[in-house]
């Protein structure tokens, strides 16, 4: 198969040149865009192995967490404002649980604890401040790693957020800049052009035989994957490739024809560096790599075994804390406290 990518030769005429450099420099920003997307699914395969069976130990110790507050609140120990905190905090911890999956006791104990459920229970007589527990509090450093594990998840859904609105952004200024005067025949003219020579060679019903027309389906299938991304280099690949077209036909072609082929290959570059800058913005994020950094096995290793470090702190001191609140003094300040 003859590759569309060639180098520019001098000589050339201005338009035939741009052709050339744009289908090299989007080749090579595929490349790019390609090496970035693989380290971040290196990154999230190993991530998930290496994390999975933490993440269960920190979803069995919130599912005891829970069954304790839920037996707290059925115990007839605590006044309507004390009750009213552990309601919301029974519901959202419920429905964190319930968004990692759906199980019926869950889904129970979330109903139970629903708003107006113990309106009829008296408000509490005023109080002296429970005395301190006496058992040992976490050392200081507890809320600097908790505090640093709460950054790294903060940072992680900030990006993905940011990623998918710099991504609907970029898809939204394109499309305004797409319907924005179009000319005699703009970029999406000369994608349907070329789209429908495809279709008509590709056509199944003008296959010979059995085997003929399955290849022909399995290109047109590719076909209609390229016109959907308005993807003008490939569809001019897969001219190539069937033959529809060569490199002579292509240096052939007129200086106006060229120049709209220019345009939407242009067009396309601009978007494939924008979803690489995204790419790698947000895995330099995940990773915590400095500009300039690449993503090496070795990098993606180290901050895997950072955040298996976070988490296994993190598992650590919930389970103290659920140790704890088993003393009813140190249950009923743990609960004011989570009203501040």
């Amino acid at each position: 198969m003859v590759d569309l990518v060639t180098t520019a030769d001098r000589g050339q005429p201005p338009q035939l040149a741009e052709f050339h450099r744009l289908t090299d420099a989007i080749a090579a920003q595929r490349t790019v865009l390609q090496r970035w997307q693989q380290a971040g699914a290196d990154f999230h395969r190993q991530q998930a192995q290496a994390l999975a069976p933490l993440l269960a130990s920190q979803r069995a110790i919130d599912l005891d967490l829970l069954r304790l507050l839920d037996q707290a609140a059925h115990a007839g120990e605590l006044g309507r404002n004390d009750l009213h905190i552990l309601h919301a905090l029974v519901r959202d911890l419920a429905a964190s649980l319930l968004r990692q999956g759906e199980e019926p006791e869950l889904r129970a104990i979330f109903a139970r604890h629903q708003d107006n459920a113990y309106d009829d229970v008296p408000e509490e007589a005023p109080e002296a401040a429970a005395p301190a527990p006496t058992a040992a509090a976490p050392a200081d450093d507890d809320g600097d790693w908790m505090a640093q594990w709460e950054r790294m998840e903060a940072a992680q859904s900030d990006a993905a957020q940011q990623r998918a609105r710099q991504r609907a952004q970029h898809k939204a200024a394109s499309r305004r800049r797409r319907m924005a005067a179009p000319e005699p025949e703009d970029a999406s003219q000369t994608i349907r052009a070329v789209f429908r020579k495809l279709a008509s060679a590709l056509h199944p019903d003008r296959a010979p035989d059995d085997s003929e027309r399955a290849r022909k389906t399995a290109l047109m299938q590719r076909v209609n994957v390229a016109y959907a991304a308005r993807n003008l280099l490939d569809l001019l690949q897969l001219q190539l490739e069937i033959e529809q077209i060569d490199l002579r036909s292509i240096a052939a072609m007129g200086e106006e024809t060229l120049a709209r082929h220019n345009r939407v290959l242009a067009e396309q570059l601009e978007e494939l560096r924008q979803e690489t800058a995204d790419t790698e913005r947000g895995l330099r994020t995940l990773l915590g790599l400095g500009h300039g950094a690449e993503p090496t096995a070795a990098r993606i290793a180290r901050a895997i075994r950072e955040q298996s470090r976070a988490l296994q702190q993190n598992i650590a001191y919930y389970r103290w804390e659920l140790d704890e609140l088993q003393d009813p003094r140190f249950f009923k300040q743990w609960l004011r406290e989570q009203r501040d």
